[in-house]
């Protein structure tokens, strides 16, 4: 069917269930824009009043839903306006479409309005290349179905991240035949399992700790694995942890939770993460705010403290900590295959009677008491812990 480039775009993210394109119209995008309205009773467009809310708007709405957005800009300062945004979906591996507009192909280098094109014609992708997974550049319209494919499939497996699909203003105008694809055709839908042989070997830890801590980072929300990471800590009798990212993947009320760890994390958490002899970090980089600055002690005690590491990332183990075991995978696969072993392993670990059970509770106790006069306080400025 004989279709505009814009028309081809709005039709992929229909079929891809995208419910809402966030942005600002402008002379550089108006190609997509015509097509975003022609179909307005199947994609809604909700427009903001500057770029980089349009990607912390998408952001937030992937967080909550686990569903990825349409992000639409002109050319030049909209499309630059887009970084800030961009960046944090990037280091928090979030899912973000951007559909930056761009000069038209026949006039790439002549540093027509609003074109950055002094080192290279059309340049503008590679401002945003350091925070992208992964950037295109359309020069015909025929182009589109396949990078839309591809933008989908690189932007939703793996780590998560925003991925960017410069269009130049005539590939938004001009027509094509094209056969739009299902969706499905390129897409990877499987979970990235672990290794057995690695998950054996980190059983063979947890099975014997005397004080197991799981750091729980984004990875877990990500993967939806908060039922698996609850009946493992449940299982082991291990206290949970979260980084600032993780935040949401265990119940705050469990008896077992310690909150975060970190330089803005919590005495709980920082105690229970120093002194633990087996740690199961789930789906998080050990960035500095969650390690005290790798200050040796504070947060973190590796060594002695052996670390077992689990990311979908592979490049993430090992980064910043030496580990006893290094798992790639998806945090639900992970997780669930643990339990699964440990299982079969070791019988679960009582409460009553255990006295690193006994030792969590005291802690958090502790800590409750300190915030809740804290909570009650009427002092000003609101710090923090209020």
């Amino acid at each position: 069917m004989k279709l505009t480039g814009g028309e081809i775009v709005v039709e992929y993210l229909i079929r891809e269930k995208v419910p809402y394109a966030v942005g600002i119209p402008g002379h550089g995008c108006l190609g997509l824009v015509d097509a975003l309205m022609k179909a307005k009773d199947k994609i809604s467009v909700i427009q903001v009043r500057q770029e980089m809310s349009a990607v912390h708007l998408a952001d937030g709405y992937y967080r909550i839903s686990g569903k990825p957005l349409a992000v639409f800009t002109s050319i030049g300062p909209g499309a630059i306006n887009t970084a800030i945004g961009l960046a944090t979906a990037y280091v928090d591996s979030t899912a973000v479409l951007a559909l930056t507009g761009d000069t038209h192909v026949h006039m790439f280098g002549r540093g027509v309005l609003q074109e950055i094109e002094r080192t290279h014609s059309a340049n503008f992708p590679r401002v945003l290349e350091p925070i992208v997974k992964r950037y295109w550049q359309a020069v015909s319209v025929e182009q589109l179905p396949h990078i839309m494919q591809r933008a989908f499939s690189q932007m939703l497996c793996g780590r998560r991240g925003p991925v960017l699909i410069d269009l130049p203003m005539d590939v938004q105008a001009d027509s094509a035949d094209v056969k739009i694809p299902s969706p499905r055709e390129r897409k990877c839908t499987a979970r990235v399992k672990p290794d057995p042989a690695t998950v054996e070997e980190a059983v063979k830890l947890l099975a014997s700790a005397k004080r197991p801590v799981i750091l729980a980072g984004g990875g877990v929300v990500s993967a939806g694995a908060w039922n698996e990471l609850r009946e493992l800590a449940e299982y082991l009798g291990a206290a949970v942890v979260t980084t600032m990212m993780g935040k949401g993947s265990f119940p705050e009320n469990h008896v077992l939770y310690g909150w975060h760890a970190g330089s803005k994390g919590t005495t709980v958490g920082n105690t229970l993460c120093s002194r633990a002899d087996v740690l199961l970090a789930v789906g998080c980089r050990f960035a500095d705010e969650t390690t005290s600055s790798y200050r040796h002690g504070v947060s973190f005690s590796i060594p002695p403290t052996k670390l077992i590491h689990a990311d979908i990332d592979a490049a993430e183990i090992g980064k910043n900590y030496p580990v006893e075991v290094g798992i790639v995978g998806d945090a639900k696969s992970v997780l669930a295959d643990l339990l699964n072993a440990v299982i079969s392993a070791s019988p679960k670990r009582g409460k009553k009677k255990d006295e690193y059970f006994r030792e969590i509770q005291a802690l958090r106790k502790k800590w409750l008491a300190a915030v809740s006069k804290l909570q009650s306080a009427n002092r000003t400025p609101p710090t923090i812990s209020r």
